[in-house]
């Protein structure tokens, strides 16, 4: 049995530390991962691949939004 630092938050977007939808810091949170780290995987899948955009969009349309900023969301991302 795993404690509750192993239990993976919820996928949604952070409207506090949003840029543009909140969508690479939702990522960044869930995943764990620094959030620049994200962002600038996601400038690279648009600037090479191109359905960066596209997938983007379906993110911010889908995931559901949170205006309140998790409370371990700086140590989770750092």
């Amino acid at each position: 049995m795993g404690t509750s630092e192993n239990i993976r938050p919820k996928l949604m977007r952070i409207i506090p530390k949003k840029k543009l939808g909140g969508v690479c810091a939702g990522f960044a949170y869930w995943l764990g991962w620094p959030t620049w780290l994200l962002r600038a995987i996601w400038v690279l899948l648009v600037l090479t691949i191109g359905t960066g955009i596209l997938a983007y969009i379906v993110f911010w349309i889908l995931m559901p939004a949170t205006d309140e900023l998790p409370p371990d969301y700086d140590e989770r991302t750092s």
